[in-house]
């Protein structure tokens, strides 16, 4: 039997791919979902027999620590970027998983890993990721499922989006929430970054519509949202930095 440790710090994706591994008879060791994490576990005793690993985690990508430890266990690495990764991958010959994922694809990528020993060179990943220049296309358009209706909302007529309860959820401009068919991972890597930033683990937020940003307990911020009131949106310490420079 394989042995294999998920590297993913959303919940409901890492859940699903437990289930899709366990479902192929492959034993999930463990399931990481910060850079921290992932590098205690490294430096650790125990060994899987591979990686499934997204590569933007909530406190940094996961390169920055593989270009900087030795890591022989082989990796399938998963992503939201459809534009942005590909040549890189394919440039090394690395195994990938596009968000979301599809069984046939994770069956090839189990296959593929089952014949070859191949060796990665993760530096050179690494600067090519970094140096890729081919512009990303963020999304503009969302479609979301009313009942038995389609409904395509603008992405710059959201506030936030955000999880509650195992679910997914945009907020609009008009003050009404729709679940979408996304994780929080996958939906930020699709958004412009100077438009929204993630602020936590389950809210994403746009800057047009901050109404306040209130200094909190322990170093962190809060956050006020137009027509979110019922919403404790709290700027993670570790995001705080960069939330301030993203703010401007």
């Amino acid at each position: 039997m394989i042995n294999a440790v998920i590297v993913e710090d959303e919940g409901v994706a890492a859940r699903k791919m437990q289930r899709m591994l366990e479902s192929r008879n492959i034993e999930v060791l463990q399931t990481i979902g910060s850079i921290s994490e992932l590098r205690d576990f490294i430096d650790g005793p125990q060994k899987p027999d591979l990686y499934f690993m997204d590569i933007h985690l909530s406190d940094g990508v996961v390169f920055d620590l593989l270009s900087e430890d030795t890591i022989e266990v082989p990796i399938i690495f998963t992503t939201a970027y459809d534009q942005y990764a590909i040549k890189a991958f394919k440039q090394n010959s690395i195994d990938y998983l596009l968000k979301p994922i599809d069984d046939d694809e994770l069956d090839k990528a189990i296959s593929k890993f089952k014949k070859s020993n191949q060796q990665v060179d993760l530096s050179a990943l690494s600067a090519l990721l970094h140096a890729q220049k081919t512009p990303v296309a963020f999304k503009e358009r969302l479609s979301v499922r009313i009942g038995d209706k389609i409904r395509s909302i603008n992405i710059a007529d959201v506030k936030m989006f955000y999880s509650s309860e195992k679910v997914n959820y945009l907020l609009n401009a008009d003050a009404r929430a729709y679940p979408i068919d996304y994780s929080i991972e996958e939906i930020y890597q699709k958004l412009d970054p100077k438009q929204f930033f993630r602020v936590s683990r389950g809210y994403v937020i746009a800057i047009s519509a901050i109404t306040d940003v209130i200094a909190y307990s322990n170093s962190r911020l809060k956050v006020k949202i137009d027509a979110a009131d019922k919403h404790e949106i709290i700027v993670a310490r570790d995001r705080v930095k960069d939330f301030k420079e993203w703010l401007g």
